[in-house]
């Protein structure tokens, strides 16, 4: 019998995993986990939990997971995060699910932050305006409702996805409702992973153009959606890639990147002001692609 709920991750972090398994614990629902990301765990999973190894940017791999799960129902999950102050929470959102009967509904869970409650105010696209649209976290969601509306926009690097994929619900006539299950994220648990600061400028930029003007949120989308292909989606990110594998050859890639760090080094102090002048002498081009192309090797 398939699963009814699928669990879906941009996943890089395995030393999380079955914490996050765990936590879920026993449900009369039958479930399944399926992440996507670069990193193999060195210990079994259990039967009903997938990973994907895919070295593509985290709003792809999100659309991979989702793409590949079997359940009718998903929710959309970070891998620093453990399901808290409830059990049997598979039950206890399919249940609450159920009770409406929407097929646009997106049941969120509520924000706590290393144990502490946080729902009160974070569930909003303005964090600090009560009257802006409530957001959702990890929702469950009908599998149907994520391909109906296209899954998700190609254009997002890292982060702000599911708030737009949110807004797209909303235009088409969908709802949010906050349950009484509570998701903890564990700031220990995020170590090596800074992608909301990261490429907030990008993403968060982005999905404001789509979404507001002069600081007020309508619902009519400024500018087309624009899906991922099914071509090479496990290989090679689509749109703005951020700092993942391209669709370009590995060493030109490594450069663009080095560059790319570069620039965001500046405001650091001297020594990396220095090293961003010196990486943008043409000249001195073929001693650095023989620094990277030691490294790689090596």
């Amino acid at each position: 019998m398939s699963p009814r709920i699928g669990i879906v991750a941009s996943a890089h972090r395995p030393q999380n995993w079955m914490d996050l398994y765990q936590s879920i614990g026993d449900n009369d629902i039958e479930f399944e986990l399926v992440f996507v990301g670069p990193n193999q765990p060195d210990y079994e999973l259990p039967k009903n939990f997938r990973f994907i190894r895919s070295l593509v940017k985290p709003t792809q791999c999100f659309e991979i997971a989702l793409r590949n799960t079997t359940a009718d129902l998903v929710i959309p999950i970070a891998d620093d995060c453990t399901f808290i102050k409830s059990s049997r929470p598979m039950d206890r959102l399919y249940e609450t699910f159920k009770t409406y009967k929407n097929e646009k509904l997106l049941l969120s869970c509520r924000l706590s932050t290393n144990d502490i409650d946080e729902s009160h105010y974070a569930h909003r696209f303005y964090i600090a305006d009560p009257s802006s649209p409530v957001m959702p976290l990890a929702p469950l969601m009908s599998k149907k409702l994520f391909s109906d509306l296209g899954g998700i926009d190609r254009n997002f690097i890292a982060v702000m996805w599911d708030l737009d994929f949110t807004m797209r619900a909303y235009a088409s006539g969908g709802t949010v409702i906050l349950s009484d299950v509570f998701l903890n994220e564990d700031k220990e648990k995020s170590a090596g992973s800074i992608l909301c600061s990261e490429f907030w400028r990008h993403d968060r930029g982005l999905l404001e153009s789509l979404w507001t003007k002069n600081g007020k949120v309508h619902f009519r989308r400024t500018k087309p959606f624009e899906p991922f292909d099914d071509l090479n989606i496990l290989k090679a990110s689509q749109g703005p890639r951020g700092r993942w594998r391209g669709n370009g050859p590995v060493i030109l890639e490594k450069i663009v990147d080095r560059l790319n760090i570069n620039r965001r080094l500046v405001k650091y102090g001297p020594l990396a002001s220095a090293a961003c002048r010196a990486i943008r002498r043409p000249s001195m081009y073929p001693k650095y692609t023989k620094k990277l192309l030691s490294r790689l090797i090596s």
